[in-house]
């Protein structure tokens, strides 16, 4: 039987000169990930298993995995999808609410569009979360609602989106 993988978060920038990594996991996953016994990092489209030597649980949240000993390993790292096993997943943490802010990397295809961009990061204003996208060399900013999302495939990294009219070109 294959093992079941639950992404919940991303690898961010190298931090420091000794191969530690600045980590975005999701809010409802956090004690998952404090527990697990090995975390795993999507290389290559395979998830890599990598046990922890430290964690310096403030914000941001700096991980040290072993055998990452310099800055150049843990920049080949950076800005990876972060995993846990299905089995190392409370189901508390399964059932409570989607955090937007996980969709940044994702591709986003409008229906009519295509290819828009991948969202570089996730906002909330008071009216609504937002996606900052690049788009024909500017940023644009998409409403993440459920009338504008189609779908959200999280294998592919990929949201497909029924844009209005005219907001790419804002």
């Amino acid at each position: 039987m294959e093992e079941e993988y639950v992404p919940i978060g991303r690898t961010s920038k190298a931090f420091g000169t000794e191969g530690a990594l600045k980590f975005k996991v999701e809010e409802p996953f956090l004690d998952d990930f404090l527990d697990a016994p090995v975390i795993f990092l999507e290389l290559l489209g395979n998830p890599v298993p990598f046990f922890i030597e430290y964690i310096h649980n403030e914000s941001p949240l700096i991980v040290k995995l072993e055998e990452v000993d310099s800055r150049e390993s843990a920049l080949e790292l950076a800005g990876k999808a972060l995993l846990l096993r299905g089995e190392d997943v409370a189901r508390e943490s399964l059932e409570r609410p989607f955090d937007l802010r996980a969709l940044e990397g994702f591709l986003v295809v409008d229906r009519k569009a295509g290819e828009v961009g991948r969202i570089e990061e996730v906002i909330e204003l008071p009216q609504q979360m937002m996606a900052i996208v690049p788009y024909e060399a500017r940023e644009v900013l998409i409403p993440l609602n459920d009338q504008l999302i189609l779908e959200v495939d999280v294998e592919a990294r990929r949201i497909s989106m029924d844009l209005p009219e005219g907001l790419l070109e804002l």
